[in-house]
């Protein structure tokens, strides 16, 4: 498929929009952009999104659902005909794509099209999000500027964030052969020691079904050493154990007396992480913590 000039709706702009642009983009671009509700200027584009009614417009009466009740929007009618391809552009190799592809889908995509599509759904506490980060790049009424600049301001602005998604993925998968070959090295069921840092928790809550792993060791990236507390679950701070309740936001030198140690660095007050300078003493802080 050649694609060189795409085209979307004039006026405000949303997160589904632009980032259906950051895909389409980096999939076949630098693409021209139009932006107008003009069916002639929109009929010169090899593709049109959020708007004229055709295959990527949701503001239809035949509007598209996902099979778990989520319609989509620009962002995810563009994502599920062309999101795969760009993962292949970016180095995705073919074994991770689906996986990928369905993982930002429902992380990152679905919420953009749920928000720019009215569903609604509640959340315990506000926290900043691309929509709004993007709807702020609209010109205000107070300060005129050009929509079409700010258009592409946003997309800048969108890249970043969509890119280290991609970014985060791949750093991910990278770690999930070093992941399997500690898992498979334990010396006791209940410690996965790393010699290096790199993202484990998702790796290691696939491998470990049965919960047997209680603290992750690894080398800090900074200086000495880290155990980590493992949560019960994905998007959870439960801890399948915590670390000592007496080591909580002790200083060195106290941690030290307590442990029996002389080089701790610290312990976090909410029990999840704690440090040493030597790989020995932080082995003795992981025999300790299975020991509470």
């Amino acid at each position: 498929m050649s694609i060189k000039k795409v085209g979307t709706h004039s006026g405000s702009f949303h997160a589904d929009d632009v980032i259906a642009f950051v895909i389409l983009d980096g999939l076949y671009g630098p693409l021209e952009l139009v932006r107008s509700r003009d069916e002639e200027e929109l009929s010169n584009c090899d593709l049109i999104f959020d708007v004229g009614g055709g295959k990527y417009d949701h503001h239809t009466n035949n509007k598209e659902y996902r099979e778990n009740g989520i319609p989509y929007a620009a962002a995810g009618l563009v994502w599920r005909d062309f999101g795969k391809l760009l993962l292949e552009k970016k180095g995705f190799d073919a074994t991770s794509i689906n996986r990928v592809f369905t993982y930002i889908d429902e992380q990152y995509i679905q919420g953009l099209d749920a928000i720019d599509n009215g569903v609604r759904f509640t959340r315990e506490i506000i926290v900043p999000d691309l929509t709004s980060d993007i709807q702020r790049f609209n010109p205000r009424w107070n300060k005129p500027a050009d929509e079409n600049e700010q258009f592409l301001k946003a997309v800048e602005y969108a890249k970043i964030s969509f890119y280290n998604l991609l970014d985060d993925q791949l750093s991910r998968l990278a770690a999930v052969d070093i992941i399997k070959e500690a898992y498979k090295a334990r010396e006791r069921k209940e410690l996965l020691v790393l010699e290096q840092h790199c993202p484990w928790q998702g790796t290691l809550l696939d491998l470990d079904r049965d919960g047997e792993v209680k603290f992750v060791i690894y080398k800090d990236p900074r200086k000495g050493y880290l155990i980590q507390v493992v949560p019960v679950g994905r998007n959870t701070f439960e801890a399948r154990k915590d670390l000592p309740e007496q080591w909580a936001g002790k200083e060195a030198d106290e941690l030290n007396r307590m442990i029996g140690i002389e080089d701790a660095i610290f312990a976090h007050p909410a029990r999840f992480i704690a440090g040493a300078k030597s790989k020995e003493s932080i082995m003795k802080m992981a025999e300790l913590s299975l020991q509470s």
